[in-house]
């Protein structure tokens, strides 16, 4: 064979062994702060360094369960609806969740200076018993008042709404996301307290179906991989991180220094280490909080009816792994 034929069989031989990227869609609920990790894992290549061609799209809770269980995507942000459907019987587990803790800030009205002011004043939720408002709960009364001591106006999950109703005297307190403090902060209002400093509660939680992981836990492996490495970008360097959020992200009139410092009061949910995977304690918490109570359940959960964290486990220990090796 000629140097000719050789380069033909070398050239058909390379291109017949092409790895083509796998393509999978990820839903988040809401394109907010909360969610910065996976544009991250798509602008700093860590999707495509693990053979996965990613798209995201932004689908509210019940419509992301509804797309997943459809085959529309791979993997859904809105957990807490996809677990709350895996309770009634959906083929769905949770795989990861980003934080150990919420990322709500309670805001409130210049003239309340501590918790304890609350007392007699109107607080904005989204729902009554939602989980915004039983955190809220908690915080008064580890302040000594009580749940009573409050009056909650629902006005929906609209951070700028509630905003809105504490700036113009319609409430007195509000809570947001991390995103959210900054705009508050511009309407006058007073960053209070981080919510996340009650106790561990997981938050956005990522599931996919069962179907999912039993044929194909090698790509939901890698997807958390991509994911994991993502919130360790953000965790470890937030300036260069919100350049990849700053066209992509949904958070209205706000200026790269203030989607830093958003970006800064977010990353205080995250753990030290390699995220993704929940302490057991928090795993009760979230069981309780985000489950049995909003579901009205009484009896106990196993974890694995609604769980599946083994692939989240080898990941963490992996990369700890490769940190440790470094």
């Amino acid at each position: 064979m000629g140097p000719t034929g050789l380069i033909v069989v070398l050239l058909v031989f390379s291109f017949g062994n092409e790895v083509r990227a796998e393509k999978i869609r990820t839903a988040i609920p809401q394109a907010n702060l909360n969610y910065l990790s996976v544009y991250v894992a798509d602008g700093r290549g860590y999707f495509s360094e693990q053979g996965l061609e990613n798209e995201t799209v932004v689908i509210p809770g019940p419509n992301a369960t509804a797309a997943l269980l459809s085959g529309d995507v791979d993997y859904s942000g809105a957990g807490g609806s996809g677990m709350r459907a895996a309770t009634k019987g959906a083929p769905i587990k949770g795989i990861m969740f980003q934080t150990e803790k919420v990322t709500f800030y309670l805001v409130t009205d210049p003239s309340i200076a501590r918790v304890a002011d609350l007392k007699g004043k109107r607080v904005a939720i989204g729902n009554v018993g939602d989980s915004q408002d039983r955190l809220i709960t908690m915080l008064v009364e580890r302040a000594g008042l009580s749940g009573k001591d409050i009056t909650r106006i629902a006005m929906g999950a609209d951070t700028h709404t509630r905003v809105m109703a504490v700036k113009t005297g319609t409430a007195q307190a509000t809570t947001v996301d991390a995103g959210g403090v900054s705009f508050a902060e511009q309407e006058g209002l007073r960053s209070l307290a981080y919510l996340g400093d009650l106790f561990p509660f997981p938050f956005q939680g990522f599931v996919t179906t069962d179907k999912k992981i039993r044929e194909n836990p090698g790509q939901v492996k890698r997807w958390l991989v991509a994911m994991i490495r993502a919130l360790m970008f953000v965790r470890d360097k937030p300036e260069e991180a919100v350049g990849f959020g700053m066209k992509k992200l949904q958070l209205g009139n706000i200026s790269r220094s203030m989607l830093v410092e958003a970006t800064k009061r977010y990353i205080r949910a995250l753990p030290q280490g390699v995220p993704g995977l929940p302490s057991a304690e928090g795993i009760k918490n979230f069981l309780e909080y985000d489950i049995k109570i909003p579901m009205q359940i009484q009896e106990e959960i196993a974890p694995e009816r609604l769980l599946y964290l083994k692939l989240v486990e080898e990941v963490k220990r992996e990369l700890e792994s490769k940190t440790t090796s470094k």
